[in-house]
């Protein structure tokens, strides 16, 4: 068995089983980021203004310049907040999978209306979400979040259609979300995947309505319609303490007390079966990012992980989540037990992607049909 190892930088350590030390005990994954904040021009805070005047000169064609994806967090709620400021006419989209907290029903209402924005709701159907859902739970895979991050590109996507607006805007960005161990996650966007585990494991129940992303959706989308995702957050100073100051100050924005918490689900995913089934505490990435970002130190990050990933919303979290799968808690821990298998067990669209990007060598007009989350 190998020796365990903590970053001496960072707080990563060989949960990661890919993780790479140099000769002064600094990980692969705090390399990288400096690297990324060093050498990629396009992550640029001088491009904020001449991007926003790009999407206002697009946008005149359409009702809307951008679409906005908001969960009620952090990232997306100040994104709003700053492309507001900005003058861009932004219609809010909200991707509703059932899972919502207080704090985010919460958030996502006083924004809206502090700020006179239109918001489109997309609501999951519930009997299609949870089929698929379960069908990750009996699969044995360790990305249970797949189903949910997928959901929401095609939701956020079908918005921009539907609604006429040429860009969707994300709070995915750098600061916080640059670090994530491979190990721990699968491409989001692999619908090959993910419907080879759900035909596999899952139940009869068809899916007429889940926003599934192909590989031609993408290409739609992306190449003919020329809808542009950006990762606005990148272009602008982003402090995450400082942003929830002023959220909570400007509209009594209620902030969520671990990352991605909006969810119960994800939450409960996150904060329970990685740590119990995968040995897998994603705190650990979350807080590398912000020591790397300047938000916290590495003292304060490895106090906060000193602390339960749990507080008090366990019991609760068990009760909602298996009320809504209607399953009881004993058939919840045999699916905590079914043999671990990796989302490389399944079919895959990763053979497809990789001949597409050389395909794009030769045609660099294409865009990418894939995005990491």
């Amino acid at each position: 068995m190998s020796k365990s190892q903590t970053c001496t930088r960072c707080v990563m350590d060989t949960s990661d089983p890919n993780i790479v030390f140099n000769d002064e005990g600094i990980c692969h994954h705090c390399l990288n980021y400096s690297k990324l904040r060093t050498e990629t021009p396009k992550y640029n805070y001088d491009q904020f203004d001449t991007l926003v005047a790009r999407m206002k000169k697009r946008g005149k064609k359409y009702p809307y310049d951008c679409v906005v994806g908001i969960s009620g967090g952090t990232d997306s709620s100040y994104l709003l907040h700053q492309l507001k400021n900005a003058g861009l006419r932004v219609l809010a989209m909200h991707y509703d999978s059932g899972w919502n907290t207080e704090e985010a029903v919460h958030n996502v209402k006083v924004l809206i209306q502090k700020m006179e924005l239109d918001l489109y709701t997309f609501k999951v159907d519930w009997e299609e979400f949870k089929a698929i859902q379960m069908a990750y739970l009996r699969s044995g895979v360790v990305d249970l979040d797949v189903p949910t991050d997928h959901a929401l590109h095609g939701a956020l996507y079908k918005s921009a259609v539907d609604k006429k607006a040429p860009f969707i805007l994300t709070g995915h960005n750098m600061s916080t979300e640059s670090i994530m161990p491979d190990t721990w996650v699968h491409d989001k966007l692999d619908s090959k995947n993910l419907m080879d585990i759900y035909k596999k494991h899952g139940d009869v129940v068809k899916l007429k309505t889940f926003p599934l992303q192909t590989l031609k959706t993408k290409f739609l989308n992306y190449n003919i319609r020329k809808i542009e995702m950006i990762f606005m957050l990148n272009y602008m100073p982003y402090n995450k303490a400082e942003a929830a100051a002023i959220l909570q100050k400007e509209y009594s924005w209620e902030p969520v007390r671990v990352k991605h918490g909006e969810s119960i689900w994800t939450r409960f995913y996150q904060c329970y079966i990685l740590p119990t089934r995968f040995g897998i505490d994603k705190r650990k990435a979350h807080f590398s990012n912000l020591i790397l970002s300047g938000v916290v130190t590495r003292d304060e990050a490895l106090q906060e992980l000193s602390k339960p990933i749990y507080l008090d919303d366990l019991e609760n979290d068990k009760k909602v989540i298996f009320n809504r799968f209607g399953i009881s808690e004993a058939e919840f821990n045999k699916l905590m037990n079914v043999t671990k298998r990796t989302q490389a067990d399944f079919k895959t669209e990763k053979a497809l992607k990789e001949t597409y990007a050389k395909i794009r060598k030769m045609l660099p007009g294409l865009l990418k049909v894939s995005t990491r989350h």
